[in-house]
């Protein structure tokens, strides 16, 4: 069985040969910089298949510029975003002056020329690899970094009509780029979208769904229809809208936040009826919890979300803060080892 049907099987709840795992770590973001230890992770590393190809189309409308400690650049929505070496944040954005600025703003084009250059690289060299193609920052995140995040919150409700006429305009740049992903026979569409604050939903449920759920439902169901897998990356505690989620396609539900979510009440309500993929927590356990800390906790996420003849893809809550011990790297590593 190849990696790619492996990992198809457990998405689709029929019965992998193994745990599939997604885990990517930046050693040069961690702290710790013990030589020995970074050598086990990669060797850790290694041991594990490589099975997800993910690949990136967006682009930049003015590459990084370096001044001082602080880098910073414009993507191609007009954004400007900055990063000080603890990750990029937006700065700027080019419609929060309001709506009558959209009539001479550049918007991208989807089949921009050149623009899958990189990716189709990659694609030559695919192989038996589960290709996983992006259309990031998706919907609402997106709009706010167009608006501004406050204007966002509100404009549903002060502008109804305008926030339609753009969210409608987001839309038809994802579909364009969907479009072209099904065209190249990817397994799956990866979005994103952080809906979710530690405690709830950002925006009252019902409102979601007559605001926004009919909109992801024309991707999912342009995706699906296309013979894909819908994965969507969903930071904070959605558990609100998961059913949503789940009755317009779903797939695969990335990461699970343990401090945000309940992972048994997860496992209980929704499992076997989407992939979950995460949940090792970051925020927690793999900062200040002990090696065995963290292999009880991979053994715990296991049993919960992968007793559904397939269910669960093994990870972290998100990406492994800087601060996290190389030991509680090694022992993740580990603890996921003994499912292959």
């Amino acid at each position: 069985m190849t990696g790619k049907e492996n990992l198809t099987r457990a998405i689709e709840f029929r019965g992998p040969a193994w745990l599939p795992i997604d885990i990517g770590v930046s050693l040069e973001w961690l702290y710790e910089k013990d030589a020995a230890k970074q050598r086990t992770i990669r060797d850790l590393a290694n041991r594990l298949p490589w099975e997800i190809m993910g690949l990136w189309v967006q682009q930049n409308k003015t590459e990084p510029v370096r001044q001082g400690n602080v880098s910073r650049w414009v993507d191609e929505w007009s954004t400007g975003w900055e990063d000080d070496g603890h990750g990029a944040k937006t700065e700027s954005y080019p419609l929060q002056s309001g709506y009558e600025a959209m009539a001479a703003h550049p918007f991208p084009d989807p089949r921009l020329a050149g623009r899958f250059n990189d990716a189709d690289l990659q694609l030559a060299q695919r192989g038996d690899k589960y290709v996983r193609g992006s259309v990031w920052f998706t919907l609402f995140e997106r709009l706010w970094m167009l608006r501004g995040f406050e204007n966002m919150m509100v404009d549903p409700y002060l502008d109804e009509a305008n926030f339609c006429r753009l969210r409608d305009k987001v839309v038809e740049f994802n579909l364009g780029l969907i479009d072209q992903w099904i065209e190249r026979r990817v397994e799956a569409v990866f979005i994103s979208d952080d809906w979710g604050s530690q405690r709830a939903l950002l925006m009252n449920p019902d409102d979601w769904r007559r605001f926004y759920r009919p909109s992801y439902a024309k991707m999912f169901d342009r995706v699906r229809r296309g013979g894909a897998h819908v994965w969507m990356h969903l930071c904070g505690n959605i558990t609100a809208i998961l059913p949503d989620l789940i009755d317009i396609g779903l797939s695969v539900l990335n990461p699970v936040q343990q401090q945000a979510m309940d992972v048994r009440q997860l496992a209980r309500d929704f499992g076997g009826k989407v992939c979950f993929n995460g949940g090792v927590d970051v925020q927690g356990t793999m900062v200040r919890g002990t090696p065995q800390d963290v292999r009880d906790e991979v053994r715990q996420l296991v049993d919960l979300f992968g007793r559904y003849n397939g269910g669960y893809i093994g990870g972290t809550s998100h990406t492994i803060m800087p601060e996290t011990p190389l030991d509680n790297v090694i022992a993740l590593y580990e603890a996921f080892a003994e499912y292959r």
